[in-house]
């Protein structure tokens, strides 16, 4: 059996599942339009949202790419903010690093033998040469914690200071920013940053 005939299989045999549980479950399905979250993550396949926060289907709009980077030149992200904001009208935007991250560890590693990574790095790049003062003299793994949150921090800024954001905040309290950090070694998710309307970013905890 090739990849691809099992990936059908395991689509059949998946169907079947849902409906033996629920005859409607795809009729449901079909009408859920209005997540109340938008999930932003690492293109890295290692992290389950809908398990992770045990999300109906429906309830969390997903959006990934190479080390959670919010930059106004991805017009696909910009669309799908612009779309979660002003039509679902989500209550919170969470931008989620994690443990393991190939963005934050080809950073510190280095990349130049991949240009198109290291150009889409080359924020993450910069904010790591910003801070090498402080990261020089930490171990491999607390370098990559470290960096993780200092690059979820500037999310949720960058995240701020877009006018999507700032319109929908002259409006109303929402979305709420978070800035999340996912341990894959032991499961533990855990808030870091947030950000209400308006408001200046709240650090809740440290990963240092």
């Amino acid at each position: 059996m090739t990849p691809k005939e099992k990936m059908f299989l395991e689509s059949k045999a998946w169907v079947m599942e849902k409906l033996s549980l629920d005859q409607a479950y795809f009729e449901r399905l079909s009408g859920m339009h209005t997540p109340d979250i938008l999930w932003i993550g690492s293109i890295d396949s290692l992290v389950p949202v809908g398990e992770l926060i045990n999300a109906d289907p429906g309830e969390v709009l997903e959006y990934q790419n190479m080390g959670c980077q919010i930059r106004p030149d991805d017009l696909s992200l910009m669309a799908t903010i612009e779309d979660a904001v002003q039509m679902a009208r989500v209550e919170f935007i969470i931008v989620c690093g994690y443990s393991h991250c190939s963005g934050i560890q080809d950073v510190i590693l280095g990349n130049d033998d991949r240009p198109y990574v290291k150009r889409w790095l080359n924020e993450l790049n910069a904010l790591y040469e910003n801070n090498k003062e402080e990261l020089w003299d930490m171990d491999f793994e607390q370098r990559t914690r470290r960096l993780c949150e200092l690059n979820i921090r500037a999310q949720i800024e960058n995240l701020s200071e877009l006018d999507v954001i700032r319109k929908a905040w002259e409006k109303s309290d929402h979305p709420v920013l978070l800035g999340w950090y996912f341990d894959l070694d032991t499961g533990a998710l855990q808030e870091v940053f947030s950000m209400e309307a308006n408001r200046r970013l709240r650090q809740v905890t440290s990963l240092a």
